[in-house]
């Protein structure tokens, strides 16, 4: 029996961000009283980071599932795109510009699998968190899987 991956297509944001490692995303799947999103494209609301500034391809989008990749914009890498992939390669140690470039070059579906692997909790098979390296579903701070 093959075992499914628990990222939803829907789930990989227009940025290149995979909602489903977000504290955020996981808090509201697992049911935990803190702050929540279903995210991006799913929750039918503009990226609160980069679509509310956005003036590119994304810009009048309301949380369209089948909303397009910044790479596709004529003006990527923009200005709030560099500024999100400085800060998550600050604090979190991942590119969303990198993750563009793999989803560009290789599709949607084999960057969740390369995802999945990623940040898969290696006691449960759960998500770890991008945020905190906590798996909501077990509550153990795991170390991700080298690349």
């Amino acid at each position: 029996m093959t075992k499914s991956i628990p990222i939803k297509k829907e789930l990989i944001a227009p940025c290149g961000m995979n909602c489903a490692i977000c504290s955020n995303y996981l808090a509201s799947v697992n049911n935990l009283k803190r702050s929540q999103c279903a995210g991006c494209r799913p929750s039918n609301k503009k990226c609160t980071y980069l679509f509310k500034k956005c003036t590119g391809i994304n810009h009048s989008l309301e949380g369209n599932i089948n909303a397009l990749f910044c790479f596709e914009c004529d003006q990527y890498p923009c200005k709030e795109i560099k500024r999100m992939d400085r800060r998550y390669r600050e604090n979190y140690k991942m590119s969303v510009k990198e993750n563009l470039a793999y989803i560009k070059e290789h599709g949607v579906e084999k960057f969740i699998a390369e995802q999945y692997k990623e940040h898969q909790c290696l006691k449960c098979g759960g998500l770890i968190s991008i945020h905190n390296k906590k798996c909501f579903k077990c509550e153990t701070i795991t170390k991700l899987v080298e690349k």
